[in-house]
């Protein structure tokens, strides 16, 4: 059984679906602490895109941002923040984005509706956008509000030819609930046992950062991190930009057919 816990993100670049759709069971990881930045293996700090998605527009690569109340606590419980008009900001940039891209039509006015909802936490946000990625990958063409939830895109799934069929909340793990850990890696155990995990199918971020190798071993799971490398697929603005790897899900369906988008995704 192969396990992959990451932190919600708002509509996530392709590598975190590559990941995701690879494992037997996905866990979001929304029992984490809120961060807008990461400190990476190389020593450089960028965003955690919990609350930033990357897209393309005509001068390169712009980031959709998404306001939160709260900045210290648990994703679980960031609060979302409708003070400023941000929703219609985002919707104006995607039209000026991909206006001309095939799909614009379809794939806009999906995202119209997911944020046309007020949605309280920044974990609730982030997983109606990956639960959308997923269906739309699936094939999903009528999608509803209803259809937006992890039980319906878990049995779509179990239906599917992907490896992914299960997807849980690690903030409802009564592992994470009852245990009260603190350390990263012994939480991470806790999940896998839980779930019957055998292996976790890691990022290589976390696993240069902060993976315990001899507790997995001792606990016997093993770890595989993740090797991917972003195709080139069909873009606007190339002629300015060239072609940028490892955009939000948005600029891939916004410009491929499902076909071709799956066939980036599985690298």
């Amino acid at each position: 059984m192969r396990y992959s816990g990451i932190q919600p993100q708002y509509f996530p670049r392709l590598h975190y679906f590559a990941r995701i759709l690879k494992a037997d069971i996905f866990m979001i990881r929304d029992d984490v602490q809120h961060v807008k930045k990461h400190k990476y293996p190389d020593g450089r700090t960028d965003k955690s895109y919990q609350v930033h998605a990357p897209i393309k527009q005509s001068f390169g690569k712009y980031l959709l941002s998404v306001p939160v109340k709260n900045k210290f606590a648990l994703i679980s419980d960031t609060l979302v923040s409708y003070d400023n008009n941000w929703v219609s900001d985002h919707l104006k940039a995607l039209q000026v984005a991909y206006g001309r891209a095939p799909n614009f039509h379809d794939i806009y006015r999906d995202i119209e509706l997911i944020l046309s909802q007020t949605h309280k936490t920044i974990s609730d946000l982030n997983i109606v956008t990956i639960c959308w990625a997923i269906l739309k990958l699936l094939g999903e063409k009528d999608v509803t509000s209803t259809k937006l939830a992890t039980p319906f895109v878990t049995e779509q799934l179990k239906k599917s030819s992907y490896r992914l069929k299960d997807i849980r909340k690690a903030s409802e793990s009564a592992a994470i609930k009852t245990k009260n850990l603190e350390n990263p890696n012994e939480k991470i155990m806790a999940l896998c046992k839980e779930v019957g995990a055998t292996e976790d199918y890691c990022g290589g971020t976390g696993h240069a950062a902060y993976m315990d190798e001899s507790l997995y071993k001792k606990n016997g799971i093993g770890i595989i991190v993740q090797d991917w490398t972003c195709g080139e697929y069909q873009q606007l603005f190339t002629k300015e930009q060239g072609f940028i790897p490892n955009l939000s899900i948005i600029d891939l369906l916004m410009n491929e057919g499902i076909e071709k988008a799956r066939e980036i995704i599985a690298g």
